[in-house]
Formats: structure tokens, sequence, C-alpha cells
């Protein structure tokens, strides 16, 4: 008898769990919804935003048990992530090499303003661990510019103004803005 309780006790409790991992999934799902719908809800680019801010925030470890506070804290680290990744590219671009003199200008001033964003960073991190949400806003305004410059360095630099650099540019513009605006409906 016992074993035939521990045999359909089993597939019970598997299935039990699956149910409930389903659920809280679907709950984590839900607030990372409510907290970009909210937080994008005033924003000018809100069709673009919203669906990009629950893209980004559901695929970052953390956000499935996150509440508003820290879905601001995930944002902030993929912005950090996404900044230093701008980084890297662009010094792969530059030793790749090829590039007519103002691509070279332009790829020197985005990795100067990307490196310089990524100090301001950390100034926003420290601003939202204790609380000075419109400091943290100050400084992602500071940070999301690295984003502009390096787009109007290119569209400076003569030529075709193609930047190499237009999808890292929109996603650290994205990252940056989406942050911003979940701390903004914080506050």
């Amino acid at each position: 008898m016992a074993a035939r309780l521990v045999s359909v006790s089993v597939p019970l409790l598997l299935l039990l769990f699956v149910v409930l991992a389903g659920s809280r999934a679907a709950l984590a799902s839900k607030t990372v919804e409510q907290t970009c719908a909210k937080a994008t809800s005033g924003a000018r680019r809100k069709e673009q935003l919203a669906p990009f801010c629950v893209s980004s925030l559901q695929a970052a470890p953390g956000s499935e048990g996150a509440d508003a506070r820290g879905l601001a804290a995930i944002a902030t680290n993929l912005t950090l992530a996404n900044y230093t990744a701008a980084v890297a590219t662009i010094k792969a671009l530059e030793r790749r090499g090829g590039w007519s003199e103002r691509s070279r200008r332009a790829l020197a001033t985005c990795r100067q303003r990307y490196i310089e964003a990524l100090n301001v960073v950390h100034s926003a991190v420290h601003a939202l661990a204790t609380g000075k949400l419109r400091d943290y806003v100050s400084d992602m305004g500071v940070v999301r510019k690295a984003a502009t410059d390096c787009e109007d360095a290119f569209g400076s630099a003569g030529g075709n103004g193609k930047s190499p650099l237009r999808k890292v540019n929109a996603d650290a513009d994205n990252l940056t803005v989406v942050a911003m605006l979940i701390v903004r409906s914080l506050q």
C-alpha cells in the first residue's frame, strides 16, 4: 500500500510543482508588465518602450521576484552591462581599422562618451540605493547623452552619416530611458 501511495504521490507532487512554478512565473511576469505599463504610460515613445521594457526585464535574472524598486535596479544594471559592452564594441571597431579620419574621430568620441557615462551610472546606482531618486534621474539623463552624442558624432562625420553603432546606441538609449521611467514612477 505504501509503495502505491508513493507512486501516485510523486507524479502528483511533480504536477503540483509545475503548476505552482507556472503561476509564480505568471505573477512575476504580471509584475514586470504592470511596472513597465505604469512607467511608460506617459512616455513619448510608449509603443516602442513598453514592449522593450517588458522583454528586457523578463529576460533578466532576478526579475521574476522583483518589485518595482527591484526592477529599477535591474534596469540600471542592464544599462551598466550595455554601456560596458558598447565600450568593448567600439574598441573592437577601432582595432579593426579601415575607417576614414572622420569616422575614427567619431569612434573616439563614442568611446569617450560611453566611458564617461559608465562613471555616472555608478553614481546613479548609489543614488538609487540611497533613495535619492531625483539625483538618479538626473544622473541617468547624463548617461543617456552618451548614446545620442555617439550617434550625433557619426551624423556630423560627413559622408553618409551611417553609424556602425546605430543598434548599440538605440539599445543604450532605450535601456536608459526605461530605467529612468521606472524610477520616476516610484516617486
